[in-house]
């Protein structure tokens, strides 16, 4: 009876090890399906197991940031480098928590800190070129220019412009506001409509924003407006997006529109895809459907492209109208603070106008 319990209790060490295994394992497999949140669930039980493992910590810690919980991703890979300080791969992992985070110095500190040691580290190359990026919680200025060319249905080809400014800024390290105004030239009419709107990221990836809109002295645009969406993630690659929007249009008119929608995103790839069903209830309380689809392609160091179109009911002057739209464009960051953003749509708005139209925009971060 003696030999077999210390036989038995001399292997008790092999069980943990490979628990641990199997944990890391696991983690690993649902970090590459992007199931961030399963890998969080079976890492944080590893660390209760394990708490000064490094490795447990630096797949802990980058988990945490692609599920945008920055502040416990940064406590984690932070203690994970004391842990072990020559691992680069924990530094890179805390390089990019740093820079997703929006605090770019310390993600250029991480970053110096890999390159004094391996000089050609590719994780160094790759967060670097992000950095190089301009930051969303920058703030800044824009201005676009459109041009369309309309032939009015029955009547004769027109020339209509329109001209955006917008500035943002950062109300903290979660929100930011921005104030647009668009000025629309019909040549025989003129639209300013001015709205502000402001964003917030909560808690695990989720986003919200609300605004508000008004056109003084409105010819076609809406006299005042208020909207409100949500984006919420519901498992990894997969976000529930909803959008609602009520306005006014003078002498009791008023619309209210609802969309509900989905974006798909291949994170590995840079691909998103978003779907969006639009309903409304027109001027006389008529409901009316619609559909929106959009793809969306980033490339290393921020460039983007997308494409897409869209069938939908839209109110101009009080009145809706049946429009199928498509639109194509994209953006080139021309430095670290300017960003050049190009676009070209056409549009059939039923029983009204054709307009087909490029647009022009820069936007300059501080």
């Amino acid at each position: 009876m003696v030999l077999p319990l210390l036989l038995a209790a001399q292997a008790q060490p092999a069980a943990p090890a490979a628990d641990r295994a199997a944990m890391i394992a696991s983690a690993r497999a649902a970090i590459e399906r992007q199931d961030d949140r399963a890998a969080i669930a079976t890492l944080e039980t590893a660390r209760a197991a394990h708490p000064d493992d490094p490795e447990i910590l630096r797949l802990l810690g980058s988990a945490y940031a692609y599920d945008h919980r920055y502040p416990e991703a940064i406590a984690t890979l932070r203690r994970a480098e004391q842990l072990a300080p020559a691992d680069l791969d924990i530094k890179a992992a805390l390089a990019r928590a740093y820079l997703w985070s929006g605090d770019r110095d310390a993600s250029r500190a991480e970053v110096a800190a890999i390159v004094a040691r391996d000089p050609g580290n590719a994780d160094a190359k790759q967060i670097t070129a992000q950095s190089n990026a301009p930051a969303a919680r920058r703030s800044g200025i824009s201005l676009g220019e459109a041009l369309s060319h309309v032939a009015i249905d029955g009547g004769e080809d027109r020339t209509w412009s329109t001209t955006t400014l917008a500035a943002f800024a950062p109300l903290g390290p979660t929100t930011v506001a921005t104030l647009t105004a668009e000025r629309e030239d019909r040549q025989t009419m003129i639209d300013t409509r001015i709205e502000a709107r402001v964003d917030h990221r909560f808690g695990g990836g989720f986003l919200g924003h609300l605004a508000f809109a008004g056109t003084p002295n409105a010819d076609f645009r809406e006299r005042f407006s208020v909207a409100a969406g949500v984006e919420a993630p519901v498992v990894q690659g997969l976000t529930l997006l909803a959008d609602v929007r009520r306005a006014w249009y003078g002498k009791g008119v008023a619309v209210v529109a609802f969309e509900p929608g989905a974006r798909i995103d291949w994170r590995s790839a840079g691909f998103s895809v978003t779907a969006r069903m639009i309903n409304m209830w027109d001027e006389a309380g008529t409901y009316r459907t619609g559909v929106s689809s959009r793809i969306d392609k980033e490339f290393a160091g921020g460039a983007t492209l997308y494409a897409g179109a869209a069938t939908y009911p839209d109110t101009e002057t009080g009145i809706t109208r049946r429009v199928d739209a498509a639109f194509a464009g994209g953006s080139l960051h021309l430095s670290d603070r300017l960003t050049m953003r190009l676009g070209v749509d056409y549009e059939r708005r039923k029983a009204s106008y054709r307009r087909t139209g490029a647009s022009l925009g820069l936007q300059l971060r501080f």
